[in-house]
Parts: C-alpha cells; structure tokens; sequence
C-alpha cells in the first residue's frame, strides 16, 4: 500500500510556521474559542496542562498566541489565550511560507547536483 502527502493547507502551515500538530490544533481551537486557560485547554484537547502551556509558549514566540493576565474574585491570578488578529496571522503565515519555499527551493537545487550515494547519505542524516 502507497501512502501518499497531500498538500493539505493545514500540513504546509505547520511545516513553514515550524510548529507541531499540538500547536496547530490549539491555535485553531483558540481561532473558534478565544479567551482560554491553560486547564480548560488541557481538558478539552485530552493533553496535560505542561504539555499544553509549552505549545502555548511556543505560539506566543512565533507570534500567533498572545495571552491576557486576569485577577480571580477570590483572589489570585490566570492568564487567558487568544489568537493574534487573523490579518496578523496571515502576515506571519505569508513571511514563514515565503521563507520556507525559498529555502526549499534552494534544496532542491543542491539536490539536482547530488548523485546517488549522496542522496542515500542525506536522506540516511536525517
């Protein structure tokens, strides 16, 4: 049985974002549902609050997830996740994506040049 790759928009985003399966379906989780906890995320997408908030502080680095300090009634304190504007993040999608067709373009290049035990090698190193 072949297996193939479709080029569905959501794989190529998660390959020129460089962000996980994780990321993705939380910034689309927080695309419908703005204004999320790390709990009520953890709980919703069956994944540990740790793992959660690292997929969180990943998107708040790339830019796509900002998060909003809140004061508890009774005391304390939880921070709330929301996605950056959609026109900000089609800006950041459209940089990433120009990124990684160039530097993908720039490896097929190299691989025209390779002959075949090259490429064994290179395909082996990764």
């Amino acid at each position: 049985m072949s297996q193939s790759c479709e080029p569905h928009v959501r794989c190529v985003l998660k390959c020129a974002l460089d962000i996980s399966c994780l990321d993705m379906n939380i910034y689309l989780f927080l695309l419908k549902n703005p204004g999320n906890d790390v709990e009520y995320l953890a709980e919703t997408l069956q994944k540990d609050e740790s793992t959660v908030y690292k997929s969180l502080r990943n998107l708040m680095d790339k830019g796509l997830v900002r998060r909003e300090y809140r004061i508890l009634k009774g005391g304390g304190y939880k921070y709330l996740y929301y996605p950056v504007e959609f026109e900000e993040f089609k800006r950041i999608a459209r940089k990433s994506l120009e990124e990684w067709f160039k530097n993908f373009d720039e490896m097929m290049r190299s691989f025209e040049e390779l002959d075949k035990e090259e490429l064994v090698n290179v395909a082996v190193m990764q």
